[in-house]
């Protein structure tokens, strides 16, 4: 049923009765949105993983669909996808941008210019094709385009560092207004570019979803997008390297990513209405001021080893964590926790198996006595623990809840093992639960979606299913069933 779910579709639902402008914004800050907080955790995942633009459509022409068309403009265009373009003998000798350029200047002029839902460039150009690209996002603000995005980098994949053109095009936001009018634009999708919103402008008033990659923008520039975009309900910022203190105050955003932000130092949260947030990368300083509505907190630190951020004992609606034990430190670097979270249900941990670590774990679930699901991802490296080693865990550990362990990467190492009997002990007796062991590694892509990670030859993964038997089926009690995968 999500299948053709989208954020249009979620917020007519939210909006479809007929309430006067003065009383949503009050009606956000009292219940934290009506429809997402009185979904279920699966529901609200599958919903907010569907926020992402549309990407099914690689054709370079516009394809018309019965809400508007699609103008996809890529790499297609030189190899011929648009059959209105035909390949001479003096474009092979030209530069590939010039050939591109021309291309997708025929092929809107072509165009009826009406009705176009999603407009998308796909192509490494910069700064110096400013007079054409201005041209193209024009065409899409007056097309009535509602999803628009500029992916300016050679590889449209992943966009990696030393592919990152120097020269970066400046987004042209006169061309949707001049801060009085509204545009119909909903989502902005933006990739190495410059992006500098003004402090008030109305042109940004229907954005609903605004990603931003490898684009420069100033702390200042977070703000201004907070004050004049009043409806934003997801943001993104990934690799903007000029972030050092971000503020984010918003009454009604819902998700916010940050992701790989070279330079970022603190991060500020006033979001009342704020359901997920998801941080990867450098240690932060992160501090949730006004979050009571959260559910989901993803912290993957890259150098740090995980625990729970100041605030979070504030969060009464927090369901599920994701946090990071990667750090192979000779001394714990985990925080004793001296207060129980009791609302926190699902806990998802990237950890590098040393003694010091799963003893973090150990008493990370300590302080969650009502966890009813435990994933552990385990990554591989170094031998970073002595197999004669004597860990002493923490008293009082209960996890009378606890029905489903996971843990991917397994490789029978030996604090894990040892870690997993502590946790299936310290359950209930009576009820089934499960430990699932799975030698693939996998990747969290966000929103409780894992990728497996086919990695490593068949005869090794085999080996480990085999020493998981050995060194965990005796030592189990009869409650806990053993699945291999």
């Amino acid at each position: 049923m999500f299948a053709s779910l989208s954020i249009d579709s979620v917020l007519a639902q939210e909006n479809s009765g007929e309430r006067p402008k003065d009383r949503k914004r009050k009606s956000c800050q009292e219940n934290a949105g009506n429809l997402t907080n009185a979904l279920p955790d699966d529901v609200l995942e599958n919903m907010f993983a569907s926020l992402s633009i549309d990407s099914r459509v690689t054709s370079t022409a516009s394809m018309r669909s019965g809400k508007g068309s699609f103008i996809i403009l890529d790499d297609n265009i030189l190899a011929g996808g648009n059959s209105d373009c035909t390949t001479t003998s003096t474009d092979s000798r030209r530069p590939r941008s010039e050939v591109f350029i021309e291309r997708v200047n025929d092929l809107l002029l072509r165009h009826v210019g009406t009705r176009v839902r999603v407009f998308e460039v796909r192509f490494d150009l910069n700064s110096t094709h400013a007079a054409h690209l201005d041209k193209w996002v024009q065409f899409a603000s007056e097309a009535g385009a509602q999803d628009v995005k500029l992916s300016l980098c050679k590889n449209t994949t992943s966009c990696p560092e030393h592919f990152v053109t120097a020269n970066r095009y400046n987004f042209p936001l006169h061309c949707f207004g001049d801060g009085r009018q509204r545009s119909s634009m909903r989502k902005l999708d933006l990739t190495n570019c410059i992006f500098t919103p003004p402090p008030d402008s109305g042109a940004f008033s229907s954005l609903v979803c605004l990603y931003l990659v490898r684009v420069t923008i100033t702390d200042s520039g977070i703000q201004n997008i907070c004050s004049c975009c009043p409806i934003l309900r997801h943001l993104r910022l990934a690799r903007c390297d000029n972030l050092v203190n971000v503020r984010i105050s918003h009454e009604v955003l819902i998700c916010l990513d940050i992701f790989r932000c070279k330079k970022l130092v603190s991060v500020e949260i006033h979001a009342t209405c704020l359901l997920i947030f998801e941080y990867d990368g450098r240690e932060v300083h992160i501090n949730y001021a006004s979050t009571p509505s959260m559910r989901f907190l993803v912290n993957k630190f890259g150098h740090q080893n995980g625990y729970l951020s100041d605030g979070v004992e504030g969060m009464k609606r927090i369901r599920k964590i994701t946090l990071t034990f990667l750090w192979p430190s000779e001394k714990p670097s985990y925080t004793l926790y001296a207060i129980k979270f009791t609302a926190i249900q699902f806990i998802n941990l990237f950890i590098l198996p040393s003694w010091n670590n799963v003893r973090g774990v150990a008493y990370l679930v300590k302080a969650t006595p009502y966890l009813k699901r435990l994933r552990l991802e385990a990554r591989s490296g170094d031998h970073h623990y002595r197999d004669d080693v004597q860990v002493s865990w923490p008293e009082g550990i209960s996890l009378k809840r606890l029905r489903f362990i996971t843990v991917g990467g397994f490789a029978a190492q030996a604090p894990l093992v040892e870690l997993l009997v502590c946790m299936v002990h310290a359950g209930a007796r009576s009820r089934r639960t499960y430990l699932q062991i799975d030698p693939h590694h996998h990747l969290c892509k966000g929103l409780g979606r894992w990728v497996r990670e086919d990695v490593g030859d068949k005869p090794a993964r085999d080996r480990v299913r085999e020493a998981a038997r050995e060194t965990l089926r005796s030592r189990l009690p009869p409650s806990v069933k053993l699945v291999i995968k």
